[in-house]
């Protein structure tokens, strides 16, 4: 039985102004933020395993790992299209497991965790943290040779602080190896068109971590050896529930934490995400119900300007408009067709990493969270709910002085 926070205690002293008071040095000061290598696949084919890669102990706290994805063809002739959540979608399986208990990431898919990179503002501040506004971003379509290659980084996380480092986790044991597994997707979930000759993926891997400092300095000065509230950590989870047209409630499953962010996709029978203007399937008034008292009751317009407002990410149009300057939906700082985010992070009017936490919500095993639509529509069959949720080791760990 999980034992939530229910009741948030008056914030304590801070922990790094009590480790200046007693003369240490504090963890973010005393370690350096490293970055290395962690693995390489090579060239894999569409809808290949990529099995038990090993994560190598770091000597210190795992922040996240960026996973560089690389779709190569030649040779093209065909005017390969890609499907809309392409090329986003090329590893249509992520799982990452620790060596024991929970784990921080059920399995998603690449694009998933891709709206969590851009939703769910870990590391990066939005509106840069839209992976496909990050340099480098490819996807050439086309019936040019290298028509159906691709290129884009996406990001594991862990850590839920940059500043402080709170939520990175320990990676120091050599025989005991975080494992991540990684499957290919097929060539008809990346392309409308395919290209002449499927590409081989290649995808490398590289983590970002804090050092262990010494317990002291040459000089004798004492220095804090981890990060406050060090075994907290973030957990991404995933679950689908189907729709049928009408007025309904639809339950989140995945309570018992602390929750710090809510996101949603609505999807067709056929897998593809309901466009933001398709007012018949999508509800028009949204109702974010936590054990029966309202969180959030709002319109679906008025909740797209909030993200849009929040996150930096233009609206997005739909055929002619004399909005030319936004960028269009579904692209890079755009919001997204059928996909919906309600941060608790938001108490400063803006999303940031290292914002305050006092907004986050407390749930117990016991919770009732629910999403009413009114109403959806025919075309909605499927909505994937992606829970962002927090496991504190206590209290002053998640509501720290500096965080108020």
């Amino acid at each position: 039985m999980t034992t939530p926070l229910m009741n948030r205690p008056a914030p304590a002293k801070n922990g790094a102004a009590q480790q200046r008071a007693g003369g240490a040095t504090p963890f973010p000061i005393a370690a350096l933020k490293r970055q290395r290598q962690c693995f390489d696949t090579g060239q894999l084919a569409l809808g290949q395993q990529q099995s038990a890669i090993e994560i190598p102990a770091a000597g210190g706290f795992l922040r996240y790992i960026d996973v560089e994805i690389t779709g190569t063809t030649a040779g093209n002739a065909a005017a390969v299209a890609f499907q809309a959540d392409a090329p986003l979608n090329a590893l249509s399986f992520i799982e990452f497991l620790p060596p024991s208990g929970d784990p921080p990431i059920v399995p998603h898919t690449s694009y998933q965790i891709a709206l969590w990179n851009k939703y769910g503002a870990f590391s990066n501040r939005p509106p840069f943290a839209d992976v496909k506004s990050m340099p480098g971003f490819l996807a050439t379509a086309g019936a040019g040779a290298t028509g159906g290659s691709f290129y884009f980084k996406i990001r594991i996380p862990f850590e839920l602080d940059p500043v402080s480092g709170f939520g990175c986790i320990t990676n120091s044991a050599a025989n005991k190896s975080y494992l991540l597994n990684l499957t290919i997707t097929t060539s008809a979930a990346l392309y409308s068109t395919a290209p002449t000759a499927a590409p081989t993926v290649r995808c490398v891997g590289w983590m970002y971590y804090w050092d262990e400092p010494q317990s002291q300095t040459r000089q004798g000065t004492q220095q804090v050896p981890g990060p406050l509230g060090l075994g907290s950590f973030s957990q991404l989870r995933l679950d689908t529930a189907p729709i049928t047209a009408g007025d309904k409630y639809i339950k989140v499953n995945n309570t018992g934490p602390v929750m710090r962010a809510l996101g949603f996709v609505l999807r067709t029978a056929a897998g593809a995400r309901i466009a933001n203007t398709a007012v018949t399937d999508i509800p028009q008034l949204w109702d974010f119900i936590f054990n029966t008292r309202d969180r959030w009751l709002i319109s679906d317009t008025v909740l797209m300007q909030d993200m849009a407002t929040l996150y930096g990410y233009g609206l997005g149009y739909a055929g002619t408009s004399v909005l030319t300057t936004f960028p269009t939906v579904d692209g890079a700082q755009a919001l997204d067709n059928g996909v919906r985010f309600f941060p608790y992070f938001q108490e400063r009017g803006q999303i940031t990493p290292d914002g305050p936490r006092v907004q986050f919500q407390v749930t117990a095993d016991a919770s009732l969270v629910q999403i009413r639509g009114t109403s959806f529509g025919a075309n909605a069959a499927t909505m994937e709910i992606l829970s962002n949720l927090v496991r504190p080791t206590h209290a002053t760990a998640l509501y720290p002085a500096n965080r108020f």
